[in-house]
């Protein structure tokens, strides 16, 4: 993508459909991480689950662009990163079980200055913006680690009933995932990043969920 000029970025109109629904998901595990043990794992999950739906509205998000291969695309969880279309990748530990979420469906959480992944894993999963590159990620359960002047501010959710809005300053653009797995990765507008033609601006719509979508997200 290097050498390429930046597209204008322009939001055709929105026709908003009546209903919404998403396309069917895939978990998708990976090598576990270390987790507690089992007994202080059996002793928090209620405690964690409760504070969760206590302390933040939760909510899915959908791209939406008329006419173009991201319209009414989730916005999924995969890698550390955000994708369109493409399967959500989550972990739950054994000894939790029941306990944890589908896991298949990729929710979030705030949006108010910070944004974080849906989660109940101790110390949550924080949405950023790597200012190398652009791509939107999130960090790894139970680490604080993001690139070295990652962008973690900025946002701004507008939730309503069925739908609200998710908007960045600079905006948010879908480019063609450059990894060969198919499907587009979320990118945010950053100063001095150049990023393909090919890329689209978009909307995100916000849609009210229940609760935490997973244990955590990889």
């Amino acid at each position: 993508m290097e050498g390429a000029r930046t597209s204008t970025i322009s939001h055709p109109e929105i026709q908003t459909p009546s209903t919404i629904t998403f396309p069917n998901t895939q978990q998708v595990s990976s090598n576990p991480p270390r987790q507690p043990s089992k007994m202080k794992l059996n002793t928090l999950i209620p405690f964690l689950a409760s504070a969760a739906l206590t302390q933040a509205q939760y909510f899915t998000l959908m791209s939406v662009r008329s006419a173009s291969p991201i319209h009414f695309g989730q916005i999924t969880a995969s890698g550390e990163r955000l994708y369109i279309n493409r399967n959500t990748a989550s972990y739950c530990p054994e000894q939790v079980g029941d306990a944890c979420p589908a896991g298949n469906i990729t929710t979030f959480a705030g949006g108010s200055g910070s944004l974080s992944m849906g989660v109940i894993v101790p110390g949550g999963q924080q949405v950023y913006i790597d200012p190398v590159c652009g791509a939107v990620g999130y960090t790894q359960a139970h680490s604080a680690a993001m690139p070295q002047g990652a962008i973690i501010g900025r946002w701004n959710v507008g939730l309503g009933d069925p739908y609200g809005y998710l908007s960045r300053d600079g905006g948010l653009l879908a480019c063609p995932a450059a990894d060969g797995e198919g499907g587009y990765q979320v990118f945010g507008q950053v100063e001095g990043v150049v990023l393909s033609e090919e890329c689209l601006g978009f909307t995100a719509f916000a849609i009210n969920a229940t609760g935490p979508g997973a244990w955590q997200y990889t």
